[in-house]
C-alpha cells in the first residue's frame, strides 16, 4: 500500500512539473489545444489527473497564454513607439535642415542683391526698416558712425547749379552720396543705417573723414534733413 502511494506520489509530482514547463516554455507551446496537453500529460505519467486538476492546468494554461499574448503586444507597442519617434525626429532633422539650406540660399540672394541690384531713385527719409540685419553687417565692412549732412543741385549747395557728380553720373536722391574718396572709393555701395543703400558718386571740399553730404533733390528738404547720425557700411 505505501509502495502504491509513492509511486501515485511521484506520478502526481511528475505531472506538476510537466506542466510547469509546458506553461513556461513559449508561447507556440500555448497554442495547443488544452485537451491534446492534458492527454499528452495523462500518457506520460499514467491516468493520475482528475476533473480538478484537468481544470486546475486548462486555467494555468490560459492564464499564461493571455500573459504571453500581452506581453508580445506591449513589446509591439514599445517597438512601434520607439520607431515612430524616431522617424519623427528624422523628420524634423530633416526639415530643420531644409529651412537652414533655404535661410542660407535667401541669405545669399539678399548679399548678391545689396552688391549687384540696381540702386534706384527714392526720397531719402529715416526710416526703422532700413536699419542694418545681420545680413548687411556679414557681407560689408563697419566703418562706424558718421555724421550725415545733405546737399542738392543749387549753386547754394553744390557750387555750381545743375553740375555732375566727380563720378560723372546726374546726382539723384537716393542714390547719390559725396564721400571722401581716400576713406571710401568712389563707384562703392554704402549702406547708411536707417536710409539703405547709396553709391559713392560725388565729393567735396568740406566733405573729410567720417562725414557723408546726402544728396536730395531739393534745397528746402536739404534744410529739413539738417545733420543727421548714422553707422556706415562698405558693402563694395
Amino acid at each position: 500500500m505505501l509502495f502504491s502511494l509513492r509511486k501515485h506520489a511521484s506520478k502526481l509530482i511528475a505531472a506538476t512539473l510537466a506542466i510547469g514547463t509546458m506553461v513556461s516554455i513559449s508561447a507556440a507551446a500555448l497554442d495547443q489545444p488544452v485537451a491534446v496537453l492534458s492527454s499528452n500529460l495523462n500518457a506520460s505519467v499514467g491516468t493520475v489527473l482528475n476533473a480538478d486538476q484537468i481544470n486546475t492546468a486548462e486555467q494555468a494554461l490560459t492564464k499564461a497564454k493571455a500573459e504571453a499574448a500581452a506581453k508580445a503586444k506591449a513589446e509591439a507597442e514599445a517597438k512601434a513607439k520607439a520607431e515612430a519617434e524616431a522617424k519623427a525626429q528624422e523628420e524634423a532633422a530633416k526639415a530643420e535642415a531644409e529651412k537652414a539650406e533655404q535661410n542660407t540660399s535667401a541669405t545669399q540672394s539678399t548679399a548678391t542683391n545689396l552688391l549687384s541690384a540696381p540702386v534706384s531713385a527714392k526720397t531719402v527719409a529715416y526710416s526703422s526698416t532700413l536699419l542694418a540685419t545681420n545680413t548687411i553687417k556679414n557681407n560689408s565692412t563697419a566703418l562706424g558712425n558718421y555724421k550725415l549732412t545733405f546737399y542738392c543741385p543749387c549753386e547754394s549747395c553744390n557750387g555750381v547749379a545743375g553740375a555732375k557728380t566727380a563720378s560723372g553720373t546726374t546726382p539723384t536722391e537716393g542714390r547719390t552720396i559725396a564721400v571722401d574718396s581716400s576713406v571710401i572709393p568712389l563707384g562703392s555701395r554704402v549702406y547708411i543705417d536707417g536710409y539703405g543703400v547709396f553709391i559713392a558718386e560725388d565729393t567735396g571740399g568740406a566733405i573729410k573723414n567720417n562725414k557723408i553730404d546726402v544728396f536730395v533733390s531739393s534745397h528746402d528738404r536739404a534744410i529739413e534733413l539738417g545733420v543727421q547720425n548714422a553707422n556706415i557700411y562698405l558693402l563694395g
